[in-house]
């Protein structure tokens, strides 16, 4: 048996080193992510805000990018709220949501403002949707191919859904027409597109959420928003 020779020993071992390094590298770019949705709590004077946040570790590039853009824009909109408080407007937690999809992070923030000696708290939100892909903010014209008739699709779905929520038949219709304004605050969920339209109905029915099926956007969604939603 012929004896290699040192020179070729070295060779394999830096081989088998470059194998081993590339295989570690092909193995981190196709790792998922595993963001992780949690709150924490702003408090001050007459103020307490439980604010929506994501976290990962040990990932650059585009998901660390979309990791700080959601969890800045959420941090910013809660600072806006902060900056309303008065010594007789208190300011505190409604309702929040996150959601963690393939490819997007999505959240709402909710808050309830009570003016000292009022009736009743009165509630505001903001939603926010990030493309984890290239970490930038979705807006709502990315969702539509064409967003005329994506507010048309929403709004003929809002007249299904909306009677069946504590608004009943007594909403404001004006509330649910195919504009802009009506559809801003929106949210994505695994069943579908959230839409938040706040109080379009009596103060006891209180803010109005539905959840529009993806089934039913199929076909005025963009092709981007198609990719975001699928696993």
């Amino acid at each position: 048996m012929r004896r290699r020779s040192f020179a070729h020993l070295l060779l394999a071992a830096v081989v088998a080193a470059q194998t081993a390094t590339a295989a570690t590298m092909i193995a981190h770019a196709d790792a998922i992510p595993g963001f992780r949705t949690s709150e924490y709590v702003l408090q001050g004077n007459n103020y307490k805000v439980s604010v929506p946040r994501v976290d990962i570790d040990g990932v650059d590039g585009p998901y660390l990018a979309a990791r700080d853009e959601f969890n800045n824009a959420l941090r910013a909109a809660a600072d806006k709220y902060i900056a309303q408080v008065t010594p007789t407007l208190n300011l505190s937690t409604s309702v929040n949501f996150s959601y963690v999809g393939p490819h997007v992070l999505s959240a709402e923030l909710g808050v309830n403002f009570y003016q000292e000696h009022g009736a009743h708290p009165f509630e505001q939100y903001v939603t926010h949707t990030t493309n984890t892909d290239n970490g930038k903010a979705l807006q709502l014209t990315d969702v539509f191919t064409d967003l005329t008739a994506g507010l048309n699709a929403l709004s003929q779905q809002a007249a299904i859904l909306v009677p069946k929520t504590n608004a009943g038949d007594t909403y404001y219709k004006l509330g649910i027409l195919p504009t802009e304004q009506n559809y801003r605050d929106w949210a994505v969920d695994s069943a579908g597109l959230r839409i938040y339209f706040g109080e379009i109905a009596s103060h006891a029915a209180g803010n109005i959420v539905i959840t529009i099926p993806w089934s039913t956007l199929c076909n005025v969604l963009s092709p981007q928003m198609k990719t975001l939603i699928t696993t």
